[in-house]
Order: C-alpha cells, then sequence, then structure tokens
C-alpha cells in the first residue's frame, strides 16, 4: 500500500517584513483565498486510486491539476490554523518570527492557537481512521504544517517514507507500508 502526500501549489500572496500581530492576522486571511502558482508535479507514473483533499481551495486547485478523478473533499485536512502568538498594537516584528512563534506556541499548547498539538493529532487519527484502506494508492493533497505532522502518525501505523523537516509545495512524497520483515536493504526498492 502506498500513500502520496503532496503540499499544494505556492501561494502568490507576498507579505511585509515588519508586521503587528493584527497585519499579520490580516495577512493570513489573504492567504486563505489567495491563488496559486502552477507548476508541473512529478507524480512518478503512479496510478492514484482515490484523492483526498483539503476543502482550502489551494488544495483544491492542486489537486484538480494532479488527478483527474472524484475528488475526495475532507476539511479534517485543513491546515493547522497560525495565529499571533501575542497581540501588538504598535510593535512591529519579523513575518518569521510571527510564524515560528505561532507554530511554537502550538507546540506548548497555548491558548492563543485555536488547536493544540493534540487537537491536530486528534484530527489526523480521526481522518485516518475513515479513509478507505481497501485501494492500493491513495493520493492526499493538502497543507505543509498538517503534512509534517501526518507523517510522523503515519509511520506509527507502519508506514516508511521521507522523514520531513521542510515541505515543499508541489512536491509528492510517497509513503509505503512495508512487511516488518522487510530487510533495511530492501527498503531502497520502494522509495525514490
Amino acid at each position: 500500500m502506498r500513500i502520496g502526500l503532496l503540499r499544494h501549489f505556492k501561494v502568490n500572496c507576498p507579505h511585509k517584513k515588519m508586521m503587528t500581530s493584527e497585519e499579520f492576522r490580516e495577512w493570513s486571511r489573504k492567504y486563505e483565498v489567495s491563488k496559486v502558482i502552477k507548476k508541473k508535479v512529478d507524480m512518478y507514473g503512479i496510478e492514484w486510486d482515490i484523492c483526498y483533499v483539503s476543502d482550502m481551495p489551494r488544495a483544491i486547485t492542486t489537486a484538480k491539476e494532479v488527478y483527474s478523478g472524484n475528488l475526495m473533499i475532507d476539511k479534517l485536512l485543513r491546515e493547522v490554523d497560525n495565529a499571533p502568538f501575542i497581540h501588538t498594537e504598535r510593535i512591529r516584528l519579523p513575518f518569521e518570527v510571527w510564524h515560528i512563534c505561532g507554530r511554537l506556541a502550538w507546540f506548548f499548547k497555548s491558548k492563543s492557537q485555536p488547536e493544540t498539538i493534540v487537537g491536530t493529532r486528534q484530527r489526523i487519527n480521526n481522518f485516518l481512521d475513515r479513509i478507505d484502506w481497501s485501494k492500493e494508492n491513495i493520493l492526499i493533497v493538502f497543507h505543509g504544517f498538517m503534512i509534517y505532522n501526518f507523517q510522523k502518525e503515519l509511520r506509527k501505523r507502519g508506514f516508511q517514507g521521507e522523514k520531513l523537516k521542510l515541505v515543499k509545495n508541489g512536491v509528492l512524497y510517497e509513503y509505503v507500508k512495508v512487511d516488518k520483515d522487510v530487510r533495511k536493504n530492501d527498503k531502497k526498492k520502494y522509495f525514490r
């Protein structure tokens, strides 16, 4: 069994270098509805039996470009919200600080974030518990931070694939369920 994880195309939504908390929140709202920059995706010639996709427009647009069948749209695949970790009216911080500190606040279960690490893991497992496991090749098109967390849950369920630190837009990552008896040397034939 093979699962392909694909992050949506890059979103065309530039941002200021320095922002207040409200400017970061406003940029986040714009990001949700901005157009994507399409590109060719190497799907390695795999015939995908089914495609699950986040209900966000950027993910649906990407899925339609790489998969010709019916899409199984699921809101459980939405990106983890990244809210400002503090409120600032006049103080501007670099965009990267807002982004990274929001993710750290998520990890440490801060009340500043709409969802905690526990909630994200629960959402991923709820999705994994209800997908059609009778399919041999399952494609899932969604979001970078979700993919980062999703691949960890796949490994807990016996899948093997690249241990991602940075998830690139429009790049397919493959995870294969391999028998426990497969030797390390045999694993190479499953991955690109």
